[in-house]
């Protein structure tokens, strides 16, 4: 990767379908709950050169915070588990 600023920090946002069954959140798994990723998000920045100028705090009041946390729990599906299949070994 070429050394570009605003690239330094980057990754692909994953999707937010089943997120509530995703806990902990981050990179690092530092934020148990979706509630503190979103209070994280609202105030926590870290001022860097790849952060986009278009990041702004939202100052999001604890009913918000509660709102976004419902929402976000109606994108997990309640799907039955997928067994994993069994693979032959692999003999070399």
């Amino acid at each position: 990767m070429p050394d570009v600023p605003v690239l330094q920090h980057a990754f692909k946002t994953p999707t937010l379908r089943n997120v509530a069954q995703r806990a902990p959140y981050m990179h690092d798994g530092s934020v148990a709950t979706m509630a503190e990723a979103i209070r994280h998000y609202d105030t926590g920045f870290i001022q860097r050169p790849s952060l986009s100028a278009e990041m702004r705090r939202l100052s999001l009041t604890d009913a918000e915070v509660a709102d976004l946390v419902a929402f976000l729990r109606t994108l997990t599906s309640e799907d039955d588990p997928m067994p994993l299949p069994n693979l032959p070994a692999n003999e070399e």
